[in-house]
């Protein structure tokens, strides 16, 4: 068993790093195929609305509890500006970037393949990045711009609320429940900031520290995963094993072999590069199964096999590249980090 947190802040920053690749993992299981995709299995469809139900709230969780860590908060008083400036060329950079690239590939592609999601027309993909959206074809990069948002007004709410990370937690879980239309991604934007201000919490109580090795693990993990199996509707099963991952998922990580958290910690810390491209690589996937299988020999279980390789594997594959070539780390190497 891998050994139980000090409160070293490298073994903490350990931690986080494993559960960002068991999530990133997640996200790109959650990718593989989209909802309503005829004749995909019953089993496919409930795991893929199971994942939905925390892999988000997870990391979002995991980016508050970094930027507490960090002491972001703090750094942005100081220097709004240039605070700014490093997080919007950080998220927003590689937001816009993927989200064009993506559209253009897309609706480029959709005239010989079929295309997932293809934009009717250019200019309706591109409106859709910021407009409607929840039909968007990029909306799996939400995140990025969310993100940002949460780390430009975090600093001027915890002054607001008395630099009490507990009432503004409740202000977080209050603007849940509110109902906003899909543009500029404020639906999404109340809707998960509670996970990431329980970050916050949490990194400002030490959470990671004395939680590990704390017998109240086992009982996040149980009633995690009666929890998931409940019969939930979307809103509240988010809300409810969304704040229980970010028990659980941290107890089970820390209590893996240390080859296994080794491993996990490598996918976390490249976890920006699968993040972004692993919709790409999926879909490229996708193609050269319906080009270079037989019919006869198409069947699900090879898709996934095909499609979850490539959209874990390939974004790696393309870090690696970059770093090895000069122009391009320098370049967007940055971004990939």
């Amino acid at each position: 068993m891998s050994t139980p947190l000090q409160l070293q802040p490298q073994a903490r920053i350990a931690l986080i790093e494993a559960v960002k690749g068991l999530g990133i993992i997640l996200v790109v299981a959650a990718h593989l195929v989209k909802f309503g995709t005829p004749g995909v299995p019953d089993w496919y469809t409930i795991f893929k609305f199971k994942v939905y139900l925390f892999h988000m709230p997870l990391l979002m969780f995991m980016s508050g509890y970094v930027f507490r860590h960090a002491n972001h908060h703090m750094r942005a008083l100081t220097d709004f500006s240039g605070f700014a400036g490093r997080r919007a060329n950080r998220l927003l950079v590689p937001f816009l970037f993927i989200g064009v690239i993506t559209i253009i590939g897309k609706w480029f592609s959709a005239m010989w393949f079929p295309i997932d999601e293809a934009p009717s027309s250019l200019v309706s993909g591109l409106t859709s990045i910021f407009i409607n959206t929840e039909s968007s074809p990029v909306l799996t990069i939400w995140y990025l711009f969310v993100l940002l948002v949460y780390g430009l007004v975090t600093p001027a709410l915890f002054v607001l609320f008395r630099r009490s990370w507990t009432w503004l937690g409740l202000f977080a879980l209050a603007i849940y429940f509110i109902r906003l239309d899909d543009i500029l991604y404020a639906n999404r934007i109340v809707h998960y900031y509670v996970f990431f201000v329980a970050g916050c919490v949490a990194a400002d109580r030490e959470f990671l520290q004395r939680f590990s090795g704390s017998r109240l693990r086992f009982a996040a993990m149980a009633g995690f995963m009666l929890l998931l199996v409940a019969p939930w509707n979307r809103d509240y099963g988010l809300l409810v094993c969304g704040l229980v991952s970010c028990l659980a998922v941290p107890a089970f990580v820390d209590l893996l072999p240390e080859r296994a958290s080794t491993i996990l910690a490598y996918l976390g810390r490249l976890s920006m590069t699968i993040y972004l491209f692993n919709v790409i690589f999926v879909g490229m996937a996708k193609v050269a199964y319906q080009i270079l299988i037989p019919p006869s020999y198409q069947f699900f279980g090879l898709l996934l096999v095909m499609t979850f390789v490539s959209g874990l594997f390939g974004p790696i594959v393309l870090k690696r590249t970059v770093d090895l070539v000069p122009a391009l780390n320098k370049t967007i190497g940055k971004y990939l980090s």
